[in-house]
C-alpha cells in the first residue's frame, strides 16, 4: 500500500506520532512519503527521526502566504505519489491537504489527524470558534476521515462536523524507545518538569504561579521547563525561578525526565499530551490541569492528579513530595496503564483497521 502523511506541525506531540506511525507502516511493508513544512522549532535531526526508505518532500505552510501558495505544489506532490492511503496531521495540514486534493485522487482515501482541533482552543473567542469550524467544514468538500487522539476530541468533532466520521485513535508510544531506567520513586532532587513550547496553550503563566506558590514553602524544590517558545512567556517564568532548558533533542529530553522527581502539566487544552504518557512511561508522578487531553490520560488519585486551580496544583505538589509512598504507588499505577493502555501495539492495530476499511 502506497501512504502518503502531510505534517504541517513538524514539532513536539504531534510531529512524534507522525514519525511513529510512518516508521511503523514501513516496517508492515507499505511505501510510505512524507510530505513537511519546516519550522524554527523544528528538530535538527528531523530526517533522522523517520526510516531511511521514507521519501521526504518539503512543502512549506508555515506563514500565510505560504499557506496559501502551498496548494498548488501539495496538489502536485499527491498527484505525483498518487497514494492510497494519506494522512493529515494538524488542523492546518488538514485543511490545506484537503483543498489541494479537491476534485482529484477520488479513489485515495484520505485520513485526518487534527491532534488536538482548532476550535478545541480555549484563547479564542466565539467567533474565532465560528470561524474554525467553518473552514472545516470547507475543508470536509473533500471526503475524509476525522481520526480523534482523544474522546474529548472525539467528542468535540463529532459534535462540530456531524456528516464526517470521526474515530477514536488514542495516542501511543513505542517503549522500545523508552530508557530503561525509570524511577519508582520520588528522590532528593526534588525537581519538577515540564516538556513542550512555551506558548499559552502550555499554560506558562500559570506554571510560574504554582512554581512560586511551591517555592514560598519549599525553595528546595526546582522547576524546570524543557523547551522554548515565545519571550515574553519565557521571561514570566524565569521571574518565577523557573530553569529553561531551550531546545532539546528526543534524547535530552528522556534524560531530562528520567532525573525528573515530578511532572506538571499546566495545558490549558490538549488532544492527548504525548509529554505526559512520557513521564508515565518512565515513571514519573502527574500532576496536570483539569482540561481536554489530560483527563482522558491521567485517573485522579490513581494514576497521577488533577487540578482545577493553581493553589490545588501546589498543594498536591507538597503532598506527593512528603508522602512518598503514595508518589511510588500512583506512578506505578500510571507505568502500568502506559503499558496496557497506550503501547505501540494497540496503536497500530488500530490504525490497521482503519486502513482496511
Amino acid at each position: 500500500m502506497k501512504i502518503t502523511h502531510i505534517i504541517e506541525a513538524t514539532a513536539t506531540g504531534t510531529l512524534s506520532m507522525a514519525a511513529l506511525l510512518a516508521n511503523a507502516q514501513v516496517k508492515r511493508g507499505h511505501i510510505v512519503s512524507v510530505i513537511y513544512s519546516a519550522r524554527s522549532e523544528t528538530p535538527r535531526e528531523f530526517n533522522n527521526l523517520f526510516d531511511k526508505e521514507i521519501k521526504l518532500f518539503q512543502v512549506q505552510m508555515n506563514s500565510p502566504k505560504e499557506k496559501l501558495i502551498s496548494i498548488l505544489p501539495l496538489r502536485k506532490t499527491l498527484n505525483s505519489l498518487s497514494p492510497d492511503k494519506v494522512f493529515m496531521h494538524s488542523s492546518f495540514a488538514g485543511f490545506l491537504g484537503r483543498l489541494a486534493a479537491l476534485f482529484t485522487l477520488n479513489k485515495t482515501k484520505f485520513l485526518y489527524i487534527p491532534h488536538c482541533i482548532s476550535f478545541m482552543r480555549k484563547d479564542i473567542g466565539q467567533f474565532k470558534k465560528i470561524v474554525f469550524i467553518t473552514l472545516e467544514w470547507i475543508g470536509s468538500l473533500k471526503k475524509s476521515s476525522y481520526i480523534a487522539c482523544s474522546k474529548s476530541e472525539q467528542l468535540a468533532i463529532q459534535a462540530a462536523i456531524p456528516f464526517r466520521k470521526c474515530y477514536l485513535v488514542e495516542n501511543a508510544l513505542d517503549f522500545s524507545s523508552v530508557p530503561a531506567t525509570s524511577k519508582s520513586s520520588l528522590t532528593n532532587e526534588r525537581t519538577v518538569i515540564t516538556v513542550g513550547q512555551i506558548r499559552l496553550q502550555k499554560g506558562p503563566e500559570h506554571f510560574a504561579e504554582i512554581a512560586k506558590a511551591v517555592r514560598s514553602k519549599d525553595p528546595s524544590i526546582n522547576f524546570l521547563w524543557v523547551g522554548d517558545g515565545d519571550p515574553p512567556l519565557r521571561k514570566i517564568l524565569e521571574s518565577a525561578g523557573v530553569r529553561i532548558s531551550g531546545w532539546a533533542s528526543k534524547e535530552q529530553v528522556w534524560a531530562f525526565l528520567s532525573e525528573a522527581d515530578l511532572y506538571l502539566s499546566t495545558a490549558l487544552w490538549e488532544g492527548m499530551p504525548v509529554s505526559v504518557l512520557e513521564a508515565m512511561s518512565i515513571g514519573v508522578p502527574v500532576v496536570a490541569s483539569d482540561c481536554a487531553g489530560n483527563i482522558d490520560v491521567v485517573d485522579h488519585d490513581k494514576t497521577g492528579w488533577l487540578f482545577n486551580k493553581n493553589a490545588d496544583a501546589a498543594s498536591l505538589i507538597i503532598k506527593a513530595f512528603s508522602q512518598k509512598e503514595l508518589s511510588a504507588e500512583v506512578a506505578q499505577n500510571a507505568l502500568r496503564t502506559a503499558k496496557e493502555r497506550f503501547n505501540l501495539n494497540r496503536y497500530l492495530k488500530d490504525m490497521e483497521a482503519l486502513l482496511s476499511k
